[in-house]
C-alpha cells in the first residue's frame, strides 16, 4: 500500500492521464501483466452469487476488501478509502458515479465497484478491486491490459470479436448492474447489451499500476526542451458569432482552427464600454457551472466571457500536454476575438480561471503580458508539477515556478478552507512567492468549486482587488 496524499496524487493522475482519453490516440501496450484475473473460482452464466450487492453509500460501515476499520474522503475529484488502522488509502474512485459491493466471481469475497465518469461525454467506466491473499489489486475492463490511453477494452473485444478502434471506441461504455450482479458493456450506436465476463478483467496489484503511471508521467514531464528558446503558439481563428438574448446577454461562438466554442457574454446595465473579464473553467466542467460568477462580475461593472474548452466537451485529448495545448490555443482564440464583441473594453483584459483553468489562465497570461492587465486564479493548480509540458510542441514547455517568476501581473490566489485543495496550502504559498506582484486570499468555508455564497464573495473581493492595481 501507499500513503493517502501518493494516492490522492496518483489518482489525479489518472484523472488527466487516463480519465480524459478519446478514441484519438493509439493505445499504449503493457508488454506484460503479472497477475490474472484468475482467483479461487470461475464464473458461470448460471451461477448463484453468493453475496447480494450493497451499494457502498456515507451510511454503509460494514467491511470492504477485508478492511473492518475504514473511512471515506471525498475531494473535488476523487473519492478516497482509508484504512483507519494503517491510515492509507486502499481504493479511489476517480469522478464518482456510483460504488458497490458484489461478488462478481461468485468465490465468497465481494469486491469493490468503482462506477466512474470518464472521457467523451462523460459515460461511464467501471474499476474493479479485489483483494487474494490478502493484497488488493485492481481492473478496469475498459483498458485492459492497458494502463493508460483509449477505452479499447481490449480483453472484452476480443472474447466477443468485436473490433473497438479509435474510430468507435466513443460509443462503448460499461457499468454495473447491481439486479444482474455483473459488469455490463453498452454499444451506444446500436443499442446492444454485452454481459462481461470475469475473465476479461485483467488485474493489477496497486504498487504495479501506480509505478506504470509513474513511468508515463515521468516520460511526459521530462524536460525535452531548451528554455531559453521560446516558439509561436500556432492556430487559426475567425470572426465570432454574436447572437443577442438580451442588452446584458449574448451567446458567443468562437472558432478556434477547425472547432467551434459556445460561450456567453455577460454586461453591466448602461452604455459605454467595460474592462473585461475572461472566466476559463476547469477540468470537464462545461461554462454553464460559472455563469453565476459571471453575471455576478457584470453586476459589479465588468463585461464577462465564459466559454466551452473544446476537450472539455470532447474528451479529444488524451495526456496532460494535449490538454494544456489545446486549452491554451482555446483561450488564444477568445483573447484575439474579444474586439469583435459589443461594449468590451480590449484594453482592459483580466484573465480568471478555476482549478485546471487557472494553470491555464497563468500561462497565458505569461506569455501575453502586454495584453493582460491581471490574473484572478481560482484553487489553480498551479503547483501540480515542475513542468508546463506541450505535447509536441517541446519549445512551448515550460519551468512552472520559473514561468511564475517572470510573469509581472497582478495577481490574487483564492483559496477555500473547506474540502478543496486549500487543505494543503503550502502548494499556493509557494505560488505566491514565485509570483512577484500577487496575494492569497483565503475564503472561510468555501469549497474547490466556490459554489454559491462562496463564489459571490469571490466576485465581490476579486473587484476590490482590481480596483487596488488600478489605484
Amino acid at each position: 500500500m501507499i500513503s493517502g496524499k501518493s494516492v490522492l496524487a496518483a489518482a489525479m493522475t489518472v484523472v488527466m492521464v487516463m480519465g480524459i482519453t478519446s478514441c484519438r490516440q493509439e493505445a499504449e501496450t503493457v508488454e506484460s501483466v503479472t497477475e490474472t484475473a484468475g482467483s479461487t473460482s470461475e464464473s458461470s452464466e448460471n451461477a448463484i452469487a453468493s453475496f447480494t450487492p450493497v451499494e457502498v453509500t456515507e451510511d454503509y460501515d460494514g467491511p470492504i476488501l477485508g478492511i473492518e476499520n475504514w473511512h471515506q474522503e471525498n475531494t473535488p475529484y476523487v473519492l478516497l478509502f482509508i484504512n483507519d488502522d494503517t491510515e492509507e488509502v486502499f481504493a479511489s474512485c476517480t469522478f464518482k458515479d456510483s460504488v458497490y459491493l458484489a461478488d462478481l466471481n461468485n468465490d465468497g469475497e465481494p469486491e469493490l465497484i468503482c462506477v466512474e465518469k470518464v472521457g467523451k461525454n462523460l459515460s461511464t467506466s467501471t474499476t474493479v478491486y479485489k483483494v487474494y491473499d490478502g493484497v488488493i489489486s485492481l481492473a478496469g475492463p475498459a483498458y485492459g491490459s492497458v494502463i493508460s490511453g483509449p477505452k479499447y477494452y481490449p480483453e472484452f473485444a476480443k472474447a466477443n470479436g468485436l473490433e473497438v478502434n479509435k474510430s468507435n471506441c466513443d460509443n462503448y461504455s460499461d457499468r454495473f448492474d447491481p439486479e444482474r450482479n455483473m459488469i455490463i458493456v453498452t454499444d451506444s450506436s446500436t443499442g446492444t447489451e454485452y454481459e462481461l465476463k470475469w475473465d476479461d478483467l485483467v488485474f493489477f496489484t496497486r504498487a504495479e499500476y501506480d509505478a506504470r503511471i509513474e513511468e508515463i508521467v515521468a516520460a511526459e514531464t521530462e524536460p525535452k526542451f531548451d528554455p531559453s528558446v521560446d516558439s509561436e503558439i500556432e492556430y487559426t481563428t475567425a470572426e465570432p458569432s454574436v447572437t443577442d438574448v438580451s442588452d446584458t446577454e449574448k451567446k458567443l461562438v468562437f472558432y478556434r482552427d477547425d472547432t467551434m466554442l459556445e460561450g456567453k457574454l455577460y454586461l453591466p446595465d448602461g452604455e459605454g464600454i467595460f474592462p473585461v473579464i475572461v472566466l476559463s473553467s476547469g477540468l470537464l466542467q462545461p461554462y454553464t457551472d460559472y455563469e453565476a460568477k459571471a453575471k455576478a462580475f457584470a453586476e459589479n461593472g465588468y463585461a464577462a466571457v465564459v466559454f466551452n474548452f473544446t476537450t472539455n466537451i470532447d474528451g479529444s485529448a488524451a495526456t496532460t500536454g494535449e490538454v494544456m495545448l489545446s486549452q491554451v490555443k482555446d483561450l488564444y482564440s477568445v483573447m484575439d476575438s474579444l474586439h469583435s464583441l459589443p461594449r468590451v473594453d480590449t484594453d482592459e483584459i483580466y484573465l480568471w480561471g478555476h482549478s485546471y483553468g487557472g494553470l491555464v489562465s497563468v500561462y497565458t497570461g505569461y506569455r501575453r503580458q502586454s495584453e493582460v492587465k491581471g490574473l484572478i486564479l481560482v484553487e489553480p493548480t498551479i503547483a501540480n508539477d515542475d513542468y508546463i509540458i506541450m505535447q509536441d510542441e517541446p519549445l512551448l514547455s515550460v519551468h512552472v515556478f520559473e514561468m511564475l517568476k517572470k510573469t509581472k501581473l497582478n495577481a490574487v490566489i483564492y483559496m477555500g478552507t473547506h474540502d478543496g485543495f486549500g487543505d494543503d496550502p503550502h502548494a499556493f504559498t509557494k505560488a505566491v512567492i514565485a509570483l512577484p506582484m500577487s496575494k492569497l486570499v483565503t475564503i472561510d468555508g468555501a469549497d474547490h468549486f466556490f459554489e454559491g455564497e462562496y463564489g459571490q464573495k469571490m466576485v465581490e473581493d476579486s473587484c476590490k482587488q482590481i480596483d487596488s492595481w488600478n489605484a
